[in-house]
């Protein structure tokens, strides 16, 4: 089952078409998001596609065509993801309200329903191609995201509650 994912990019959706993941490894995700996810999520994959010129200062991603097709064929996987594709360049507004840094950027949130706001709090953002390692991530992420329960320790979640400034987390994954 193949549904169109909507981009917001200057590539057509053939991108969107490749298999990335194995048969049995998209199975044992099909089965986890089906028993994990609770609401829907929604992905938002910003990625430029390559402009084929150099342009001098401008930085080119090399993995977000990769990071597209990655994350298609998950959304494939479960009706309970919607993936959104956004150029950066040519979405500057939205590249700003997601406060995205880097390209690509993956950010997964739990839908809205009907009128209602998207709360930022549960908002994650991941840079870079989300595989190796850090596809495992992703899956924790988007189930995290659905459930909007903190997975913590009651202690852990009482001193976060102490903190009262603003804060900005950044954790770096290294395959070694």
């Amino acid at each position: 089952r193949r549904r169109h994912t909507r981009c917001l990019s200057d590539w057509s959706s053939d991108v969107c078409s490749s298999d990335l993941l194995r048969p049995a490894d998209a199975e044992r995700v099909r089965q986890r998001l089906a028993a994990d996810l609770e609401d829907d999520v929604d992905i938002t994959l910003f990625a430029a596609p390559a402009s084929g010129l150099f342009i001098p200062g401008r930085d080119e991603s090399t993995t977000g065509k990769q990071a597209q097709a990655l994350l298609t064929e998950v959304a494939d996987l479960s009706e309970r993801i919607h993936l959104r594709v956004v150029n950066p360049r040519t979405n500057p507004d939205e590249v700003t309200a997601y406060g995205v840094e880097l390209d690509p950027a993956v950010v997964i949130e739990k839908r809205a329903e009907d009128g209602e706001e998207k709360p930022a709090a549960g908002r994650v953002r991941m840079y870079g191609l989300p595989s190796g390692y850090e596809f495992m991530t992703l899956l924790d992420a988007m189930i995290a995201a659905s459930r909007m329960v903190p997975a913590l320790r009651p202690d852990t979640l009482e001193a976060l509650g102490r903190i009262t400034d603003p804060m900005h987390l950044q954790v770096f994954v290294t395959p070694t």
